[in-house]
């Protein structure tokens, strides 16, 4: 009686899936690639970390910047590849083009008046929430993070400035990303109001 010959089979273990997971999760996530070739050198692997920065505390209250300078100097001290803010002046029409044209995911800034201080959200990230007022008619929600930046002291009849992203929704849409970078990715957003920077 001849045996037949045994298949050899690779033995997959949970522990080692796991550890691959774990690896894509971290890498995904911004983190070192800890699966490529270890031909990085030390000076690569050193800039790469420097470019991670910790988030500062959420207590980033500063004192406004003048509101002499126009958007564009700013843009133009800025190194980012990020659109410039709208003037003040035009924040409305660019806000009713971006309702009127379903349009999300630009950065605005805008001024106008606070109509209803909401409860805050407390699912998953916590945010203080507010209704603004436009001029041409409706309102706009602010979702202001309060897990990467410090509570604003807003109140009904209050005129905030606000930069932020903007999306598009059927109520007239959200103001949201009124807070620093956390990782320095992408820009920042802010809000102003008595000459105090909240990010």
């Amino acid at each position: 009686m001849a045996s037949k010959p045994k298949k050899k089979a690779v033995p997959v273990t949970i522990g080692g899936v796991l550890i691959v997971v774990v690896l894509l999760v971290i890498r995904a996530l911004g983190g070192p690639d800890l699966l490529s070739s270890p031909s990085t050198t030390s000076e690569q692997a050193t800039s790469q970390r420097a470019v991670r920065v910790d988030p500062p505390a959420p207590s980033a209250v500063h004192e406004a910047p003048a509101r002499d300078s126009a958007p564009v100097a700013q843009a133009e001290a800025d190194d980012g590849p990020w659109p410039e803010p709208v003037a003040a002046d035009h924040s409305e029409d660019e806000i009713r083009r971006l309702i009127d044209n379903q349009i999300s995911g630009e950065m605005v800034e805008l001024s106008a008046v606070v109509v209803k201080v909401l409860p805050d959200d407390d699912e998953g990230d916590r945010h203080q929430r507010f209704l603004l007022k436009l001029n041409s008619g409706g309102t706009i929600l602010v979702a202001h993070n309060l897990d990467l930046a410090p509570r604003v002291p807003v109140h009904e009849g209050d005129t905030p400035t606000i930069f932020g992203q903007y999306e598009y929704n059927d109520r007239g849409g959200v103001l949201h990303w009124t807070h620093h970078a956390p990782r320095n990715n992408r820009q920042g957003g802010w809000i102003e109001l008595d000459g105090k920077r909240y990010e």
